[in-house]
């Protein structure tokens, strides 16, 4: 093997394991589960690209803190219940 084709491995592995990874984060963003005004449960993601994901909505602000309850543990104090009085608009690459 090369020394040229041995530093450009590493770097290739990341962007596989990048593009693998990626359909893990995937699910409804905001503005393809909007249906209406309302409250949306929703989970931040760290990486930016993948966007805020929706896990149900449109809610009042009591039902939407009853589902996000009943999801429990770890995972609930992750989500958060956003309103959207409109239909969201897409900021960046998602």
């Amino acid at each position: 093997m090369s020394l040229q084709f041995i530093r450009r491995m590493p770097a290739a592995l990341v962007v596989l394991a990048l593009v693998a990874a990626l359909p893990a984060c995937s699910g409804p963003g905001a503005s393809q589960a909007y249906t209406g005004p309302g409250w949306y449960l929703e989970k931040s993601y760290l990486l930016v690209l993948g966007g805020p994901k929706v896990f149900g909505g449109p809610f009042s602000y009591e039902k939407c803190e009853e589902e996000r309850a009943k999801i429990g543990g770890d995972a609930a104090t992750q989500m958060l219940c956003v309103q959207h009085v409109g239909k969201p608009t897409k900021y960046g690459l998602y």
